[in-house]
């Protein structure tokens, strides 16, 4: 089992649109990845451990079966995928494939 993170550092001018990401962005990212996908975990950060502004606006961890689906798929809708981020952030994402122990 393999889990994606995608991670949105905070920027001072940054802006992060949520009601996009959660019911546009992701539902369509789910629909190409099918049941591959397991489990989403979806989160805002608040502020870090003291009390400063949170280090990272937006976190999304997906659980996947396979790596290799999530990175054909991935390639073959990179361009949507491209063309759809400046319509909710206009921050660069963190992206990695991690396993699950």
């Amino acid at each position: 089992m393999y889990c994606v993170t995608v991670i949105y550092p905070s920027a001072e001018d940054g802006h992060f649109d949520f009601d996009y990401y959660r019911n546009q962005h992701i539902p369509h990212i789910l629909k190409l990845l099918g049941d591959n996908v397991q489990r989403v975990e979806l989160r805002r950060g608040i502020q870090a451990v003291d009390g400063a502004p949170a280090p990272f606006h937006c976190l999304l961890n997906a659980h996947i079966r396979s790596a290799e689906q999530f990175q054909s798929v991935m390639a073959a809708n990179a361009d949507w995928v491209a063309n759809d981020i400046p319509r909710y952030t206009n921050l660069q994402p963190i992206i990695q494939i991690d396993e699950i122990l």
